[in-house]
Order: structure tokens, then C-alpha cells, then sequence
């Protein structure tokens, strides 16, 4: 008799918990202009695409300097170029952009999120912009989307910087990939269309810091300010859906041919963290074997976010790579 009141006591406190846990993991979207006003600071700026889409950007530093174009990887936002940007912004005009599901763009009129529909958005940007020549820098998903833009752009760029990216031949080497990184657990997660949809009403901050830790070598950078700003820009009104249905498609734009790279002749620069759990560097080989005129430079007791973690050392050898 007392051990069944011990167990019912012990279910009533576990169901508490559980539910405290639920109840604490709830967060309701945020309205769109309360993220902007809270975090779009300093150069940022709105343009709007043809179709009525607003896409926040930045252009900056040195405007009669080469221009590069840095776009970022999947869950990020142009924010993770903020401690490079310095150490560039004097010889260069810096053209950074958060594509459609991300950053402070958020969700957008054309509810399009594929890779297909960023290499538009991005064409549509540096038209209105009126860039003639840039180099293209991309972070891990923007460096699949700097390669494919090559491919059909490459009268427009002077080179590529491709940053902690990987490149997939064949569903073997997708699945190898798989196996062998240890993505964040919401990242796990979006895999799961059961997920996603619980994902766009349970988003705890314990797991977007989780995603942040596993992404970065060096967890001093980890700050409660740097998680808040995550979590604040994912809970936009709108966005937790359109990352969603980004997530629904993604995995089509990993897969491509390898000798397409080889029409990719001008000067191209690699760049990969030494201790990146995200995309181990064995997945860079397609870069370094198929482009022509490519140099890679690895970091040692570096993780996934290198505009982040090594921000002076990338910058001196951006510099280096355009000189």
C-alpha cells in the first residue's frame, strides 16, 4: 500500500515537472517590428523584391573598395559576419544579406525557401544594388549557394570564398555525412515533419544554445547576449514556419555532380575549421579536387562558425586571397 503511494506521488511530481518543462519551452511569436527595432542596428536596411519581399542587408565600409558579397549558412543570419565585418571594412564595400527564413528577412511573400529560390533573391539583390563585380563568401548552406550561383554567374564574380561547407556527390557520401557529424539536437529534430510542427510552438532556449555550443570551439563565445539574439530572431513572427518548410526541401539541394565544379575557373578559396562538428573537412575533398584554380586553408582548434571564432586570422587571409 505505501509503495503505491510512494509511485503515485513520484508520477505526480514527474507529470508537474513535465508539464512545468512544456509550459517553460512555449513561446509565442514575437511581432516582426519589435524584432527589427530590437536588432537592426547599424547599417542594416530593408530592399524589396519584385514579388513585394522585404530582405534585410547591409552595405558597408569602403564603397569605392571591391565588393564582397558574404552570405550565410542555414539558421543563421548576416549577424554571424558582425566580427569580421571590421577587420575588412576599410579596403572593401561589404554586402552582407539574410536570406528568405532567416535573420530579420524572416518569412516572405513568395513563401519560397529552396536553394533554387535563394540564387533568385540573391541575383535580384545585387541587381538593385547595382553590383557588376563581387566576390561571392558563403558559410556553410551560403557556400552551396555561392558554388551553384557560380555555375551560372561567372562573368559577375572575381572569386570564391567557400567557408566551413561540404559538397555531396552521391546519396553514399550524404548518408556518410550523416553518420559521421554531430549536428544540435534542432537540427535532429526539423528532420521529423512531427517536429517541425511542434518546433513552430516548443522552441526552448536550452536548445538553441545547445545548437550554438556544438557549433563553436571556443565556448567563451557562447554569451547569454549571443544566445538571446538566436532565440529572439528565430521566435519572429513567421519565421519558425518558414524555416520549416525550408527544411521540407533542403535536403534536395545537398546532392550534385562533382564535375560540375570544374566550370568553376576563377580563383576560389576554402576555408574549414580543424574541429568542425558540423561538416567534418573530409567533406570538402569535391572543392579541393574538382575547381581548377583552388587553394584550401584549414584552422586548427576551430569549430563551425569561423567568421565568428577567427575573425582577424579569416580576414588577413581574405585579404591575401584577393591580393
Amino acid at each position: 500500500m505505501l509503495m503505491k503511494k510512494i509511485i503515485k506521488i513520484v508520477s505526480a511530481v514527474i507529470f508537474i515537472l513535465l508539464i512545468i518543462a512544456i509550459y517553460n519551452s512555449v513561446y509565442f511569436d514575437i511581432p516582426r517590428n519589435e524584432i527589427i527595432s530590437k536588432h537592426a542596428k547599424g547599417a542594416s536596411d530593408f530592399l524589396e523584391l519584385a514579388d513585394g519581399s522585404k530582405i534585410h542587408f547591409r552595405d558597408e565600409g569602403n564603397k569605392d573598395g571591391e565588393v564582397l558579397l558574404l552570405v550565410h549558412g542555414f539558421n543563421g543570419s548576416l549577424f554571424n559576419y558582425e566580427p569580421l565585418v571590421p577587420y575588412l571594412s576599410d579596403n572593401y564595400r561589404i554586402i552582407s544579406l539574410d536570406l528568405p527564413a532567416h535573420g530579420l528577412t524572416g518569412a516572405v511573400k513568395s513563401d519560397l525557401y529552396s536553394h533554387t529560390a535563394y540564387l533568385n533573391v540573391i541575383e535580384e539583390v545585387v541587381e538593385i544594388l547595382e553590383v557588376d563585380k563581387f566576390y561571392f563568401v558563403g558559410h556553410s548552406m551560403g557556400g552551396m549557394i555561392a558554388w551553384r550561383y557560380a555555375l551560372d554567374n561567372l562573368d559577375q564574380l572575381n572569386g570564391l570564398i567557400i567557408i566551413g561547407s561540404a559538397f555531396f556527390g552521391n546519396e553514399q557520401e550524404f548518408e556518410n555525412f550523416q553518420t559521421i557529424n554531430a549536428p544540435p539536437v534542432a537540427f535532429e529534430l526539423i528532420e521529423s515533419k512531427f517536429f517541425i510542427r511542434l518546433l513552430e510552438y516548443i522552441t526552448p532556449r536550452i536548445l538553441v544554445k545547445e545548437g550554438i555550443s556544438q557549433s563553436v570551439y571556443d565556448q567563451s563565445i557562447v554569451t547569454d547576449e549571443l544566445v538571446d539574439q538566436f532565440h529572439d530572431i528565430i521566435l519572429m513572427e513567421g519565421t519558425r514556419v518558414a524555416v520549416g518548410r525550408l527544411a521540407e526541401v533542403h535536403e534536395d539541394d545537398f546532392i550534385a555532380n562533382p564535375l560540375d565544379l570544374r566550370k568553376i575557373t576563377i580563383p576560389s578559396l576554402i576555408v574549414h575549421g580543424e574541429e568542425d562538428n558540423l561538416v567534418d573537412i573530409r567533406f570538402i575533398d569535391h572543392f579541393i579536387e574538382q575547381i581548377p584554380n583552388s587553394k584550401l586553408i584549414s584552422y586548427p582548434k576551430t569549430g563551425h562558425m569561423i567568421p565568428m571564432e577567427v575573425p582577424l586570422q579569416l580576414s588577413e587571409d581574405i585579404r591575401e586571397f584577393i591580393n
